[in-house]
């Protein structure tokens, strides 16, 4: 049986702010702490805000990256020890069920979700903090490649008389001052972004061991293809 993961503290920061600065606290796929201070542009105020202490933050991506993990380690044990495959396809075709898990596993690693700015201001991250956020700021936590990473989206309302061309931005990963949106009864638009990260060794390790995992899969599949050529055309 496995334990209860153990509690990671990661410190947040940036080469081009100090806007932002906190520490978020990763134990195995949940955020379980948060304190993050924030020094308003406009008025130099400081915010500090902090995880509710009955909450966690799942990530979904690393629990994703777990599940299909999972999904290889058992496609590999499910067969009796005494198993022998029949055919070189047989084996090609387990490779390739494998390196597909392998491949989605990384993927949820290296490739975050795209969201539109209404998705981020509905997540639940954003009502995890006491003291709640104000209106006027939105929230995002997500894994990029080796990263831990936070932003922080200041908004200001557009008014009805405004003479802006409204558009609503799409999905994206990092939204840019600038981008609009409807929530609500309201018109907004993007004013400061504050974008830190902390890198996380064990997931540099894990996209490590998934390249590796990845090749010697190949390099079976090249292995059982030459000799299934070889037994396909030999000439006797």
């Amino acid at each position: 049986m496995e334990g209860p993961a153990k509690q990671e503290n990661f410190i947040l920061g940036s080469s081009g702010t100090d806007q932002v600065k906190g520490v978020l606290t990763l134990q195995g796929d949940a955020l379980s702490q948060a304190d993050v201070n924030l020094k308003m542009p406009r008025n130099n105020q400081l915010l500090h805000f902090a995880f509710r202490e009955d909450k966690q933050w799942k990530l979904q991506q690393i629990q994703d990256a777990r599940n299909h993990v999972s999904q290889a380690i058992y496609l590999l044990n499910n067969r009796d020890e005494s198993y022998q495959f029949r055919t070189g396809a047989e084996v090609l075709k387990l490779m390739d069920a494998v390196m597909l898990q392998l491949t989605r596993a990384r993927n949820r690693l290296t490739t975050p979700a795209t969201l539109t700015l209404p998705e981020i201001a509905a997540s639940g991250l954003t009502r995890m903090f006491t003291p709640a956020l104000p209106s006027d700021l939105l929230v995002n936590v997500y894994i990029n490649l080796n990263k831990l990473c936070l932003t922080v989206y200041q908004l200001h309302t557009l008014q009805p008389n405004s003479t802006k061309n409204f558009r609503p931005a799409g999905g994206s990963v990092l939204h840019s001052p600038g981008a609009m949106f409807e929530w609500g009864a309201q018109r907004l638009e993007v004013s400061h972004v504050h974008k830190v990260e902390s890198v996380i060794p064990w997931l540099n390790d894990a996209l490590v061991f998934f390249t590796v995992s990845l090749q010697l899969c190949q390099q079976l599949k090249d292995k059982i293809s030459v000799f299934s050529s070889y037994w396909s055309y030999r000439p006797f």
